[in-house]
C-alpha cells in the first residue's frame, strides 16, 4: 500500500510507449491506404490487360473460322510466313486432333472447344502459360488461337516490385513520423509526470508548463495550474492556522509547567496535592510533546532541508543509536541488539534527521515490546544500497489497520493506554520523503519489522506504507 503524498510515477516499459504506439499506428493507417492502393491498381491493370489480350485470341479464332473452309489452311501458312512478328499463334487440326497447319502443333491439355478463351499451359512446356480459345469448324476441323500471357504475369511481378520499393519506405517514414510525434509527445507528457512527482512531494509551489502554442494540453495546463494556485492558498492559509495555534500554544504551555513545577516544590510534604500537581505537569508535558512534534513535522515538510545533506557514516548513527537507547531497554527489561555492517557505510543525507527517524523507531519498537522481549537493530549493505531494519518481538498490528499507520495522530485502539502522541511514524515518514528513500513496515512473526531502504526508488520516495504491519508511534 502506498501514501498518496509517496507514490511516485513508474517509467512505462518500451513497448508500451506512446511514440512506438504513435509510429506503428501511423505506419498501420499509411501502410493499409497503400496496400489497399496497390491491390486496386493490380487488379484493375491485370484485369485491363488480361481483356485486351482475350479480345484479341477472340478476333483472330472469329476471323479466321469465318475464311472459306478450302482456302483456311493457305491462309494460315501464308500468316506464318509473311507475319512473323504476329504474337497470335494458330493452330489447325483434323477432327482427331492431328496437326494439319499451324504453329501450334498440339491442341493444348485441359482446353475446352467451346470458343472461350482460357488459360492453358503451352503443349511440350509447363512453364509457358498461354490464353487459348478453341472451337469445332463447320468442316469437323478444330481450330485454336494462343497467345502467351507470360508478359503479362511479367508485369503483375514489376508491379509487385514497385509496390515494395513504394510502400516499404513510405511505411518505414510513417513509423519514424510517428514515433518522433510520439517521443515529443512523451517528452512533453514526462514533464508533466515530473512536476507532478514534485507537487505530490509537498512541492505545491511547481507548475505544469504551458507552451506559448496554446493546445488541447496547454489549455488544460493552465486550468490545473491554476487549481494548484488556489490549493496552495488554501493550503498555506491553513498550515498558517496549524502553526500559529501550535506556536501561541507552545508559550503558556511552557509557562504552565513552569507554574506547576514551582507549585510542586511549595507543596512541601502535602503528597495528595504533590501527586495532583506531578499528573498535571506530565499532561502539560504531553501536550507540549504534541505541539513541538507538529511543529517539528511542519519544519520538515514546508522548508525543505536539503541544504544540510551531506555525505555521512550511516553505522555511526545506527551505533550512537543503539548506545543511547539501551539503557531504556534495560530498564524495561528489553534486549536491545544492535548489529553493523562493516564501516563506512556512506549515504547523503541530514544527519540530525535520520538519527530522529531512527530514534522514533527504535523508541516506538521498545515501547510495545514486553519484558523479555527483544528489539533487533540492524545495518546491512544490499545491491540497492544500505538497508538499516528495526524488528521486535511485540504485538504486531491488525492487517486491518495497516495503512493508517503513517497518518497524523493516529493510534491503534490497543495502544491508547501506552504514552505516545501518535506523530512519531508520520515523522519519520516526512524524513524518509524528504530524503527519498523508502520505509516498510512488515510482520516479524511475532512483532514488527521496519526497515529503512536508505536509497532512491525511481523517480521518487517509495513509501511502502504497511504493506503487511506497522504501529502507531
Amino acid at each position: 500500500m502506498r501514501p498518496a503524498e509517496a507514490a511516485a510515477p513508474a517509467r512505462s516499459l518500451p513497448w508500451r510507449s506512446s511514440g512506438l504506439r504513435w509510429g506503428a499506428g501511423f505506419a498501420a493507417i499509411l501502410g493499409g491506404c497503400l496496400l489497399a492502393m496497390f491491390a486496386l491498381m493490380y487488379w484493375r491493370s491485370t484485369a485491363l490487360l488480361f481483356d485486351t489480350m482475350d479480345r484479341s485470341v477472340l478476333e483472330q479464332l472469329e476471323l479466321l473460322a469465318a475464311r472459306p473452309p478450302d482456302l483456311l489452311p493457305f491462309m494460315i501458312e501464308s500468316r506464318m510466313h509473311h507475319q512473323p512478328r504476329v504474337v497470335t499463334q494458330v493452330g489447325l487440326f483434323d477432327q482427331d486432333g492431328r496437326h494439319i497447319v499451324g504453329d501450334i502443333e498440339t491442341i493444348p491439355a485441359g482446353l475446352v472447344l467451346n470458343g472461350r478463351v482460357q488459360a492453358v499451359a503451352a503443349p511440350g512446356d509447363e512453364a509457358v502459360h498461354w490464353r487459348a480459345a478453341g472451337r469445332r469448324l463447320p468442316s469437323t476441323r478444330i481450330l485454336v488461337v494462343a497467345r502467351g500471357a507470360d508478359e503479362i504475369l511479367n508485369v503483375r511481378q514489376d508491379l509487385v516490385r514497385g509496390a515494395a520499393i513504394g510502400i516499404v519506405p513510405a511505411i518505414l517514414l510513417s513509423l519514424l513520423g510517428g514515433a518522433l510525434v510520439g517521443v515529443a509527445t512523451e517528452r512533453r507528457l514526462r514533464r508533466f509526470n515530473d512536476v507532478a512527482a514534485r507537487i505530490i512531494e509537498g512541492q505545491l509551489h511547481e507548475r505544469l508548463p504551458v507552451n506559448p502554442k496554446g493546445d488541447e494540453l496547454d489549455r488544460l495546463c493552465a486550468i490545473v495550474n491554476r487549481m494548484l494556485g488556489r490549493l496552495e492558498e488554501a493550503i498555506a492559509a491553513l498550515k498558517g492556522v496549524g502553526d500559529n495555534i501550535a506556536h501561541d500554544l507552545r508559550t503558556p504551555l511552557t509557562a504552565l509547567r513552569a507554574r506547576l513545577e514551582r507549585a510542586q516544590r511549595l507543596a512541601g510534604g502535602d503528597a495528595e496535592l504533590g501527586w495532583a500537581i506531578g499528573k498535571s505537569i506530565d499532561d502539560v508535558q504531553r501536550a507540549l510533546s504534541i505541539v513541538t512534534a507538529l511543529l517539528r513535522i511542519s519544519d520538515i515538510r514546508h522548508i525543505h532541508r536539503q541544504s544540510a545533506f551531506a555525505p555521512l557514516d550511516l553505522g555511526e548513527i545506527v551505533r550512537e543509536t543503539a548506545e543511547n537507547y539501551e539503557p531504556v531497554a534495560e530498564d524495561k527489561g528489553v534486549r536491545l541488539l544492535a548489529s553493523v555492517a562493516a564501516p563506512p557505510v556512506i549515504v547523503v543525507g541530514d544527519r540530525q534527521l535520520l538519527t530522529e527517524a531512527l530514534v522514533n523507531l527504535v523508541d516506538n519498537a521498545v515501547k510495545f515490546t514486553p519484558a523479555g522481549g527483544t528489539v533487533e537493530l540492524r545495518l546491512e549493505r544490499t545491491a540497492r544500497g544500505p538497508l538499516v531494519t528495526v524488528s521486535d518481538t511485540g504485538r504486531g498490528i491488525a492487517p486491518a489497520v495497516r495503512g493508517e499507520v503513517f497518518k497524523r495522530f493516529y493510534r491503534e485502539d490497543a495502544s491508547r493506554s501506552t504514552p505516545g502522541s501518535g506523530l512519531g511514524l508520520s515523522l519519520v515518514a516526512e524524513v524518509m520523503r524528504l530524503h527519498r528513500f523508502a520505509i516498510e513496515l512488515s510482520d516479524n512473526n511475532p512483532g514488527c519489522r521496519v526497515e529503512m531502504r536508505c536509497w532512491h526508488d525511481g523517480d521518487g520516495c517509495a513509501m511502502v506504507a504497511g504493506a503487511r504491519d506497522g504501529r502507531p508511534a
